[in-house]
């Protein structure tokens, strides 16, 4: 068969796979990525999906999209995360909202926001 046509499946396989769960307390403690909803000077506000989704004192990665200029393959995409910094979890405002700290690097508005991996 096709080896793009198999990875095609594999990627909706696991997507679907990790909808289904995506309320369970595994997502949020394993897989829960978010976005810096608010940059401004002192104050970092980023979106956790559920209070049950994040704790205060968890440390999560910071990332941005950029667009890639050297894609040179058919399929391949031409955007990708660039690690910009990590933070840490100070408090929780409600059920989709936490304060952060910039433990390191430079963190915008717009970023992407996931749990370390261990």
């Amino acid at each position: 068969m096709n080896t793009q046509f198999l990875r095609n499946m594999l990627l909706v396989t696991t997507v679907l796979l990790i909808a289904g769960c995506a309320n369970s307390p595994f997502y949020h403690r394993y897989v829960m990525a978010g976005q810096v909803v608010q940059a401004s000077e002192g104050r970092r506000i980023v979106c956790i999906g559920a209070p049950k989704g994040a704790e205060v004192g968890q440390i999560l990665d910071a990332y941005r999209v950029v667009f890639r200029t050297d894609v040179v393959e058919e399929g391949e995409s031409h955007w990708s995360r660039k690690w910009v910094g990590k933070v840490r979890i100070d408090g929780i405002i409600d059920e989709h909202f936490a304060t952060v700290d910039v433990l390191e690097g430079g963190i915008l508005k717009n970023d992407i926001v996931a749990l370390r991996e261990r």
